[in-house]
C-alpha cells in the first residue's frame, strides 16, 4: 500500500475544521445565582443595640451540591441542566443568600457565619438543613427545610421545626424564571425565621425581670 502524506494531511485538516466548526456553534453555559430580595426589616426588628444572630450550620442535601440546576422529574428522578450552572458553590451562595436576608428583615449588621473565629457572642443561633429545594414538574418551586433555634446558652432549642415552601414558577424562557422562583421561596423561608427570632427576643423580653421603683416617702 502506498504512502500518501498529501492524503493524510488533507484528511487531519478537515478533521481540524470540523472540530473547530463543532465547538463555534456550541452553545454557551449560562450562570446563575440566588438573589436577595428587596425586603425592609420586620415590624419591631430594630433596636438599640442591633441583635446579634448566629447562623450555622447550614447543610444542604448532597444532590444539590453541584454546579448544574436540578429539575425534580416525578419523585424519584432528577434531571440536570446541561447548559444552566450556579456561578458559585451552592451551599455557600445559599448561605449567603439567607444571612444578607436576615440581616434585612432583622434590622441588624450582625448576622455572623458560624462557625465563627470573631469574639462577639450570638444572643441567638440558627441551624438549618435544606431537604429540597428545586424546580418540579407542576411549575412550582419547593423548598423543605429543618430548622431549629438556639438562645444565648446554645443547650436546648428554643424552636425546632420543618417548614415547606412551594413558589409557583412565573412564565418565561430559559431557567431564568426558575432561580427567580427560588429567590423568593429562600427569601419566604428568611422570613419564617427572622418571625421566630423577634418572637423569642420578645418572649425573653417578657420574661427579664423590671427594676423595682424607689420607694418615695
Amino acid at each position: 500500500m502506498s504512502d500518501d502524506p498529501i492524503g493524510r494531511r488533507s484528511a487531519l485538516a478537515l478533521g481540524l475544521v470540523a472540530f473547530v466548526g463543532g465547538c463555534a456553534t456550541s452553545p454557551p453555559i449560562r450562570l446563575h445565582l440566588l438573589a436577595v430580595e428587596p425586603e425592609g426589616p420586620l415590624a419591631g426588628a430594630a433596636r438599640t443595640p442591633p441583635l446579634v444572630l448566629g447562623v450555622g450550620p447550614i447543610e444542604v442535601v448532597d444532590y444539590l451540591e453541584r454546579s448544574e440546576l436540578v429539575t425534580r422529574r416525578g419523585r424519584t428522578s432528577l434531571v440536570l441542566a446541561e447548559l444552566d450552572r450556579w456561578g458559585e458553590r451552592f451551599e455557600v451562595m445559599l448561605a449567603r443568600v439567607l444571612r444578607e436576608s436576615l440581616a434585612r428583615l432583622l434590622a441588624t449588621d450582625a448576622v455572623i457565619e458560624l462557625p465563627s473565629d470573631r469574639e462577639m457572642q450570638p444572643e441567638q443561633r440558627l441551624a438549618v438543613q435544606i431537604l429540597r429545594f428545586e424546580a418540579d414538574e407542576r411549575g412550582a418551586v419547593e423548598l423543605e427545610a429543618r430548622w431549629q433555634l438556639f438562645g444565648r446558652s446554645g443547650d436546648r432549642p428554643l424552636r425546632l421545626e420543618r417548614s415547606s415552601i412551594v413558589e409557583p414558577i412565573e412564565p418565561g424562557p430559559g431557567m431564568e424564571p426558575v432561580v427567580a422562583a427560588m429567590s423568593r421561596a429562600l427569601a419566604r423561608f428568611a422570613r419564617t425565621l427572622a418571625e421566630a427570632v423577634l418572637q423569642a427576643e420578645r418572649a425573653r423580653g417578657a420574661r427579664r425581670p423590671t427594676a423595682a421603683r424607689p420607694t418615695t416617702h
